[in-house]
């Protein structure tokens, strides 16, 4: 029987380049940010950074989403989001791959 939906490729595996060109490597107390894809569900863990604060994480967050439009077009349309969470799991925004033009 086939799943039901539309079916998508992992992910391919790509860097933070970004999020880490932000770290500061002499102070550990950064606190840590993970991104993930979703749509009802997380689709690709799209890694963690270290950042100075919510809002450089969102930052952070809209360019993996252009990255992944750019390397992925056929994920707009789809309802598909980059989810940011702190390090405590918390849901810190999450940014609509749809809204960006």
């Amino acid at each position: 029987m086939p799943p039901a939906g539309p079916q998508m490729a992992p992910a391919p595996e790509r860097s933070l380049e970004t999020a880490r060109s932000c770290r500061n490597t002499e102070d550990q107390t950064l606190p840590r940010y993970h991104f993930d894809l979703v749509d009802s569900e997380t689709v690709a863990d799209e890694g963690g950074a270290d950042l100075r604060d919510d809002i450089k994480a969102l930052d952070v967050a809209e360019e993996i989403a252009r990255r992944l439009l750019e390397e992925r077009p056929e994920l707009k349309g789809r309802h598909f989001s980059i989810l940011v969470r702190n390090e405590e799991g918390e849901e810190i925004g999450r940014l609509p791959l749809d809204v960006l033009h």
